[in-house]
């Protein structure tokens, strides 16, 4: 216990180091709020008129005020989210830049944003612009603004992709706030916001911006998914938010009510309402929320590049706007006037209150046609097949469930008789607001019936966004046909010590411009997980990984060049990439070794034992074994697998189907009565078309095999090789020196290190290569995203584990070292 508190403690007393100036500004904070005398209550008016900012303040001489404001809270809610939002935004910008330019980038965006919001509404007002209510006479408090101008700031010195990130979600949260609440507050933390952008470009230096290839479509598909996610939060917002007046505010009452005269209802209907939930209960306010579960799910779309998500949420917003348009003219009005009965629009108040909800969502609709070329992903056909031929059973089945429902409980014999059943179906699948009026007349009477139409909506709509989701996260395969025929063509022009694998099943194939290089990789969850590095000409190699970069970033890929060697890790951190090792390759030169000394006495043991029981080594192809051989071989690799907790890995680790390449070489370990103690598996190594070296891939032996026998073939292939190739590869032990890193890729496959280590043995298996004293060279995983570091591990774990199983993985965790 102490030791916890000491660690705590520990933690403060380095935060308070790292960002004095924030430590500083929370205490003020949390003292003037206890000194004000409102830590139970509302600030009072004296201090909230004395040290508070008003827009007047300045006409009138009260400049500190601009400075003393940031220290009053109106609430102990608002002093908690203050002192929140000072230990986060301030602190990270005082990270980024110093305490004391943190200070002077505090102090400038406060003074610059109060003054243009002061100059702002005193210019509306000599105009004769209408300005919300109490702006002119509203009192700022709070350290908002004036931290996240210094954040916008800040920004200017920190890397190019993590300063366009904090940009524009500062951004978009600053303008969500502004037009959907719209409280003086919001539009000053706007202003800040601005502010800090241009100071911090003014005034500050720009990190080295470095060359990112896929930054201009992968931030215009992340720019336009944030918009439409904040288009379609803000609702909620405002729903959320006490008398908004945002210009979108009216949003609200598609969400908080399925009726915009409940609120004033008579005793009598709010009776009906609240005893029927359906309509104005938990189930309308969950019906109304599914647009935004929709346009959510197409924001993700949108993010991965899906074509299909695009246009879609082109189709919605363009909905959005039309039903909008409707809803507030015919249901709503709006406070228009009625004239003979009908609704007619007041040009100087109506058209002005519903041009915004119209407009934004169409303009959204515009910027994503406008930015459709960078949207090239589509969805796998099979599965969008699968979803076309689903979802309209789904709704058939509901609707056929709540119409013999609505019969069984004899609601046909109600007012509206079978008209009603028909009038209800809309009600029951539209996220629309209809009137009370129309929901009530068509309410069921019923147990099951109530049931159904207040909630089958809402499972329909839950089910029909899982679903699109799921064909959003689909992706149509490139058509295979010829490629993997190129790809063996390359592989013999040039390649590294695991180019042979690209070759095996599983893999797809990228090719440059002229087909000179290649990359093979595997595609998890919008991961572009490569097998080595490129294959094919060695000169062209570096301007080819140029164009896969770019490839990936049209096809919303995350690159993550896996087990690369030390020419394309040079390559890519040219480029902006970082590196995190994943693995050492163990490289025996083979014509300078021999087995004498005593530091091989434990290999010349392993042999003469071989010698002795009358084990030698056979070389051969698999397709040259006999038959009993071969049924020995998979023996041998069944009862391997047989005898694991996970299913046999892939990836870089070949199994049965590997050996079977001609071009494969194997090396058994046979006893004078025919019979297999082990198997090992060379592939070749190609440069312009010679082989200059082989990779060690396949190692299995019999379970009653005698001990040695692994280190007897690899000293045999090392005589047996010695003569055609200056070296010869152990290959890496994958994952085998993962788990000492220290960021989120490392710990994620650290973690599945030490989870597969019982196991696979990988650490064992580097450890028994150390026997032959190699040499090492280390291979990495490079990446250009610290944010996507999890979801590559992620990626990798599926790569070599494609098929595992729920079930397998709870197997695994019961397995103990």
């Amino acid at each position: 216990m102490r030791d916890a508190g000491a660690a705590v403690w520990g933690t403060v007393v380095r935060s308070i180091a790292q960002a004095p100036l924030t430590a500083t500004l929370i205490v003020a904070v949390v003292v003037v709020h206890v000194v004000s005398g409102s830590f139970l209550g509302r600030l009072a008016d004296l201090p909230t008129r004395v040290w508070g900012f008003q827009s007047i303040d300045l006409l009138e001489g009260r400049w500190w005020n601009v400075l003393t404001t940031v220290l009053l809270s109106s609430s102990t809610a608002s002093m908690v989210l203050g002192v929140a939002v000072v230990g986060l935004v301030l602190g990270l910008a005082e990270v980024m830049v110093g305490t004391w330019r943190a200070t002077v980038l505090f102090i400038a965006s406060q003074v610059t944003a109060v003054v243009l919001y002061g100059a702002l509404v005193a210019v509306s007002s000599r105009v004769g612009l209408d300005m919300p209510d109490g702006f002119e006479r509203a009192t700022l408090l709070g350290p908002f603004a004036a931290s996240a101008g210094a954040l916008m700031a800040a920004s200017q010195g920190i890397a190019l992709l993590w300063r366009r990130r904090v940009r524009v979600l500062m951004l978009a949260i600053a303008v969500m706030l502004s037009v959907y609440v719209g409280h003086a507050q919001h539009v000053l933390i706007l202003l800040a916001v601005v502010v800090g952008l241009v100071i911090g470009k003014l005034a500050l230096p720009a990190l080295g911006t470095g060359s990112i290839a896929r930054s201009t479509s992968r931030e215009v598909r992340t720019n336009l998914a944030l918009i439409v996610s904040v288009f379609a939060v803000g609702p909620l917002v405002a729903a959320m938010a006490h008398v908004p007046q945002g210009p979108l505010a009216v949003l609200r009452t598609w969400i908080t009510t399925q009726d915009p005269v409940s609120g004033g209802c008579l005793p009598g209907g709010c009776h009906v309402a609240g005893e029927h939930l359906g309509l104005l209960g938990s189930s309308g306010h969950l019906l109304a929320l599914m647009p935004m579960v929709l346009l959510l799910a197409c924001a993700e779309g949108l993010r991965r590049g899906n074509r299909l998500a695009l246009w879609i949420a082109v189709y919605a917003h363009l909905l959005i706007g039309v039903i909008s348009a409707f809803y507030f003219q015919v249901f709503a009005g709006l406070g228009m006037p009625i004239r003979h009965g009908h609704r007619t629009i007041d040009i100087n108040e109506s058209v002005w209150e519903l041009l915004p909800v119209v407009l934004v969502p169409v303009v959204i609709a515009g910027l994503l046609v406008a930015g459709r070329h960078h949207f090239r992903v589509d969805p796998d056909p099979a599965c969008r097949r699968r979803i076309a031929v689903f979802l309209p059973l789904v709704v058939l089945v509901l609707v056929g469930l709540y119409a013999l429902v609505w019969l069984l409980e004899d609601n046909d014999h109600g007012r509206l008789g079978m008209k009603g059943l028909f009038a209800s179906i809309p009600r029951l699948i539209l996220p629309y607001p209809f009137p009370f009026s129309y929901a009530e007349s068509v309410y069921p009477r019923g147990f099951f019936s109530e049931l159904i139409f207040s909630y089958g909506g809402v499972l329909l709509w839950l089910v029909s966004g899982v679903s699109i989701l799921t064909v959003f996260l689909s992706r149509a395969r490139r058509s295979e046909e010829g490629q993997h025929e190129k790809a063996q063509a390359l592989v013999r022009r040039g390649g590294g010590s695991l180019s042979w694998m690209t070759l095996w099943s599983g893999n797809q194939y990228w090719f440059n411009a002229t087909e000179s290089v290649a990359v093979a990789y595997q595609e998890h969850n919008g991961v572009a997980v490569t097998v080595g590095g490129p294959i094919g000409e060695a000169s062209e190699m570096s301007a080819a990984l140029d164009e896969f970069i770019h490839y990936c970033a049209q096809e919303s890929l995350t690159p993550a060049s896996y087990s690369v060697a030390q020419e394309t890790v040079e390559a890519l951190c040219e480029r902006g990439f970082k590196k995190v090792p994943v693995a050492a390759e163990t490289i025996l030169d083979v014509r300078t070794m021999e087995f004498k000394g005593k530091d091989w006495q434990n290999i010349r043991t392993a042999v003469n034992k071989a010698g002795k029981l009358g084990v030698s080594a056979q070389w051969s192809s698999y397709g040259q074994l006999s038959s009993g051989q071969r049924t020995q071989v998979h023996e041998i690799s069944e009862d391997w697998v047989s005898g694991q907790a996970l299913p046999e890995l892939g990836f870089t680790l070949g199994g049965l189907e590997e050996l079977k390449d001609e071009n494969v070489q194997l090396c058994l370990a046979i006893d004078d009565t025919g019979r297999i103690h082990a198997v090992t598996s060379w592939l070749p190594v190609y440069s312009h078309g010679q082989v200059v070296s082989w990779t060690l891939d396949f190692m299995r032996r019999n379970s009653g095999a005698y001990n040695g026998v692994m280190e007897f073939l690899i000293a045999e292939a090392v005589n047996h090789f010695k003569e055609s190739v200056e070296y010869i590869s152990l290959s890496g032990s994958p994952l085998a020196n993962s788990q000492e890193q220290d960021n989120s890729l490392g710990r994620v496959l650290g973690l599945l290190a030490r989870t597969l280590e019982p196991v696979y043995g990988f650490a064992s298996l580097a450890n028994f290569k150390q026997r032959f004293k190699p040499r090492h060279e280390s291979w990495y995983l490079m990446y250009q995203d610290p944010l996507s570091l999890p979801a590559m591990g992620g990626a990798v774990a599926q790569a070599y584990m494609p098929t595992l199983s729920v079930r397998s993985v709870a197997k695994m965790l019961r397995s103990k070292p």
